[in-house]
């Protein structure tokens, strides 16, 4: 009788033993339980209590449904971190808006050999589709201005490289396509680069791009707009040029920042064909009064003069009168001024009507030529066989010249103030080059003030007749001065208002009747931008930049005449 309570008890006491100790046991898990919106790039991880036998663990996890992708896939493979198991499904997502059960069956053991004897399970439910949520303008809206950008937003962060092979503007038009700073993914800008067709319909197509964990939108969306006429207040114009390369294009830029990238996003108004991008350039341009127009000179490359075109900004429709010239100014008057052989002639587009204004006897007429407010005199000025500079005004009624009276020196470089009483100029001294005022309401002695030493190399007037913005130099050298015409002899009259890191030079300045700002060029990597300025040289800021999609410089900036 005792032997066989021996037996009984040697037989029972490894089971006794095994009770008794503590079996491994799950401690996190993730997707947690019942977890819904889990993305479907998510790996499955299980953590335990303590060190684990790997092979007996793995051999006992399931998942329901199976991702088919995953047989004999090297993307599906267990790995370990310290007690944590993870299974990875790199490339082979779950399925979307679906709900999956993790498994650990009953025996999985830790290292040493003790093993849990209980089923384990949970859920949990994916995501669904990306889905585009929003357009800014909105399907079938009307009246949407010609340069505007279009926003598209999604439920949920987007890969960059889908989009861009997703979206398409139709009728077809180039675009660049930027995400929100700073955002989260979610939201995209269409920036066309060139000025869309006023009263055209567009379609914007978003074909099934990817978001981040790879899921597709589903389908192909399609959204539509109307295009309203083309406004241009406020704007900026400025000749467009890849580096090292003549000017092709006119562009436009708003000085007000995008509301969504937070910087201006310029576009095209007016390009050469491809062709003609191969053999000719774009030498001057100018606004009509009305901004409905401009009027460029087109020339073969490495020439100094070619055909003048008068462009319709909305249409594109170019009308050549057969005049030719070197640079161009679109006088308030509705007459076209233009330099031709050293010359000045004057055209009229209502009549066709062209003449000379000067003759190439008295000297040659150099650039710039300042056209005076209200388009009845011309300053200028031209260089005799000496070489020797003069500074004329022309009254365009009488057909009459006159030299600033009392003004021996060499000048040139001449700019009108606003209300087309002042005269800026460079005066050749014989100390040097100076800033000189010339007032036409005045006589005498008081007819001029010193602006003080600046080699004027450009000027522009503000809107209040007593500031003017003179550049100075060239290229990386260049600098822009603020001069207070009434106090520049004194502390604070002339201000150098480059050289910050915003604005490290500056040159040719162009300034609006209807703004207190001043457009000019500044060298950036030794490619020359357009930037703007308040009119007191403060928040400098770049308007245009050289980027590897849209890789172009700004030259001569000039602003919309209309505000």
């Amino acid at each position: 009788m005792r032997r066989g309570v021996f037996l009984i008890l040697a037989v029972l006491a490894p089971l006794t033993t095994a009770c008794a100790l503590n079996p491994p046991r799950i401690v996190s898990i993730s997707p947690g339980r019942e977890t819904t919106d889990v993305a479907t790039n998510q790996p499955i991880t299980i953590t335990f209590d303590r060190a684990m036998n790997h092979e007996s663990v793995e051999q006992r996890f399931g998942l329901t449904p199976v991702l088919p992708g995953c047989s004999g896939s090297k993307n599906c493979h267990f790995a370990w971190s310290g007690n944590t198991l993870t299974y990875i499904h790199a490339h082979i997502n779950f399925d979307v808006s679906t709900a999956y059960q993790v498994l650990m069956h009953a025996g999985y053991a830790d290292a040493t050999g003790q093993q849990n004897g209980l089923e384990h399970s949970w859920r949990f439910t994916t995501e669904g589709r990306p889905a585009l949520v929003a357009v800014d303008p909105p399907d079938n809206a009307t009246a949407v201005a010609p340069d505007r950008n279009i926003v598209l937003s999604f439920s949920r962060p987007m890969r960059a490289d889908s989009m861009r092979a997703a979206v398409q503007l139709s009728p077809d038009t180039p675009f660049l396509l930027r995400s929100k700073p700073g955002g989260d993914g979610a939201q995209f800008e269409i920036i066309p680069t060139a000025v869309l067709q006023p009263n055209q319909s567009y379609t914007v197509s978003v074909d099934r791009p990817l978001d981040i964990h790879e899921n597709a939108v589903y389908g192909r969306v399609q959204t539509r707009f109307r295009t309203g006429s083309l406004g241009l207040t406020r704007k900026i114009g400025y000749l467009v040029a890849q580096p090292g390369q003549p000017a092709f294009a006119v562009g436009i830029v708003d000085p007000h920042a995008d509301g969504f990238l937070g910087r201006s996003t310029p576009k095209i108004i007016y390009r050469l064909s491809a062709q003609s991008q191969l053999e000719d350039a774009l030498l001057s341009f100018d606004w009509s009064p009305d901004a409905q127009r401009l009027v460029v000179v087109q020339a073969p490359r490495n020439a100094d003069s070619g055909p003048i075109q008068i462009v319709d900004v909305a249409t594109g429709t170019v009308i050549r009168p057969g005049i030719n010239g070197s640079s161009v100014y679109w006088s308030q008057d509705g007459t076209i001024i233009y330099r031709r052989d050293g010359t000045l002639r004057r055209f009229r587009p209502t009549t066709l009507e062209d003449v000379a204004l000067t003759d190439s006897v008295d000297g040659r007429v150099n650039d710039p030529i300042a056209l005076s407010p209200d388009g009845k005199s011309i300053a200028y000025s031209t260089t005799d066989t000496q070489g020797v500079s003069r500074l004329w005004i022309l009254n365009l009624d009488l057909r009459s010249r006159y030299r600033p009276i009392g003004l021996d020196d060499p000048a040139d470089h001449p700019a009108w103030s606003p209300n087309g009483t002042k005269l800026a100029f460079r005066r050749l001294t014989a100390t040097g080059p100076e800033l000189w005022i010339y007032d036409l309401s005045a006589s005498g002695a008081g007819a001029y003030r010193r602006g003080g030493p600046l080699d004027v190399r450009g000027a522009a007037w503000l809107n209040d007749n007593s500031t003017v913005f003179v550049a100075t130099g060239t290229g990386d050298s260049a600098a822009l001065y603020r001069v207070n015409i009434f106090s520049a002899g004194e502390a604070g009259g002339v201000v150098k208002v480059t050289g910050s890191k915003d604005a490290p030079n500056g040159s040719t300045p162009n300034t609006p009747v209807y703004d207190r700002r001043v457009g000019f060029v500044g060298q950036v990597d030794h490619l020359p931008q357009v930037y703007v300025m308040n009119g007191d040289g403060s928040r400098p800021q770049q308007l245009t930049e050289w980027e590897a999609d849209y890789p172009y410089t700004g030259l001569a900036p000039n602003w919309v005449p209309v505000g």
